[in-house]
């Protein structure tokens, strides 16, 4: 026997690294998709070859959690990994889906999440909701309107609201640096729990990411890139951004209502508000980084069971 699933990509467009400290945040999911075929086999194998902890920890984990036998895991991807687009939670999520199709998307989302924990050491449920839910998502503390489902770990607890998201122009810039989302993760810890200036930059980000949800209902797009700004130099605060980051954000600055980093950063990608998205993807171009055009609030987990 045989199952399928494949999850989304996604883009944070505010909040990231303030969520894992239960501040709100709106991600939104992309058109690049990752898919995953589970087949019965005497020993675990990813593509062909032994599955490793080591190498592989998050399908390495989703078979371990989701109490699964040997299996052999096909995975292709769209997804460019490192590139902050949520390729580590669409694995994971298209992974659980295609060993547990029983699962209901609230069952998923939770498991993913905890997958994504044990492998990264410190992670927030924003990436493995988007990529299951799919749409956009609002993330937090307190529940509202449109509530999805709520994850709780230790004295955090996140509710998952689907959330609206007017129609776009993104343009993202893959910086081509891959970065580990622990590491990132486990820094911004460390300044947070030791410094009152990170604290309240995490703070800020929450709010910055309230007001944008606002401005989103309003169809503000120029408050929108402002906000996008803001929210961009609260993460260089917290030493997530980098050089690369850095030089996408100016070279696409004189096209753009706002730029930002989206996802881990220390690298990765940066996405850019823009109604010239083929002056921005140039401009990407010519600083030597790689431009993606993409949809958002694409479709989330998707099955495709196979017989018996």
């Amino acid at each position: 026997m045989y199952s399928k699933a494949s999850a989304p990509g996604k883009v944070i467009l505010f909040g990231e690294h303030a969520v894992v400290f239960g501040e709100p945040a709106i991600a939104a999911a992309l058109n690049l998709r990752t898919a995953v075929l589970a087949e019965n086999s005497a020993s675990k194998m990813l593509n062909g070859i032994p599955l490793h902890r080591e190498s592989n920890p998050y399908p390495y984990f989703a078979l371990e959690l989701t109490g699964s036998g040997p299996m052999n895991l096909t995975v292709n991807s769209d997804i460019p990994p490192g590139a902050g687009l949520g390729s580590s939670a669409a694995l994971t999520v298209a992974t659980v889906g295609t060993l547990r199709p029983e699962y209901g998307p609230e069952r998923v989302a939770t498991m993913a999440f905890e997958v994504e924990l044990i492998a990264q050491g410190r992670a927030s449920p924003i990436d493995t909701s988007t990529a299951t839910h799919g749409g956009a998502v609002f993330v937090d503390r307190k529940e509202g309107a449109s509530l999805l489902w709520t994850i709780r770990k230790g004295n955090v607890t996140w509710h998952i609201h689907h959330t609206e998201v007017p129609p776009l122009n993104l343009v993202i810039g893959f910086t081509g640096k891959g970065a580990a989302t622990g590491p990132l993760v486990e820094n911004v810890r460390r300044l947070h729990s030791k410094f009152e200036t990170a604290r309240e930059a995490v703070a800020e980000i929450g709010a910055v990411t309230i007001e944008a949800r606002k401005r989103m209902r309003e169809g503000d797009v120029v408050g929108i890139g402002e906000l996008m700004d803001r929210n961009q130099r609260l993460l260089s605060m917290l030493g997530v951004s980098s050089d690369e980051i850095a030089k996408l954000i100016d070279a696409v600055r004189p096209y753009s209502y706002g730029a930002k980093l989206t996802g881990a950063g220390g690298g990765g990608s940066v996405i850019s508000l823009t109604d010239k998205p083929e002056k921005v993807a140039e401009a990407i171009r010519k600083k030597g980084f790689i431009p993606y055009k993409c949809t958002i609030g694409g479709e989330g987990l998707r099955l495709d069971n196979g017989p018996g």
